[in-house]
């Protein structure tokens, strides 16, 4: 039961935004506009090509942007968001 309720208080430390809030989902939305250079007001840098990005890294990069998160991550999928919508640290893995 100790392993139990280790686990349990370690679990209940992570702050949890549900899918359906109208935070991220709007964070999801404006993020996925910016990526593919139809956000109006709020062009890419120069330099900078509209993609598509995968659904699962829009969620990752509106939950980071909501909640003020740094974004540790391995590939360049998040490079354009950098100093944007979020904190990225790209981490080398040799």
């Amino acid at each position: 039961m100790i392993k139990y309720e280790q686990l349990n208080h370690f679990i209940n430390q992570f702050l949890i935004i549900p899918v359906d809030s109208k935070d991220l989902l709007e964070k999801y939305a404006e993020i996925d506009a910016y990526s593919q250079g139809k956000l109006i007001g709020k062009p890419l840098p120069k330099g900078i090509s509209a993609r598509n990005m995968g659904k699962n890294d829009l969620w990752i990069a509106a939950t980071a942007s909501l909640i003020g998160a740094t974004l540790l991550t391995t590939d360049k999928d998040f490079y354009h968001l950098s100093d944007v919508y979020i904190n990225l640290k790209v981490l080398e893995i040799r």
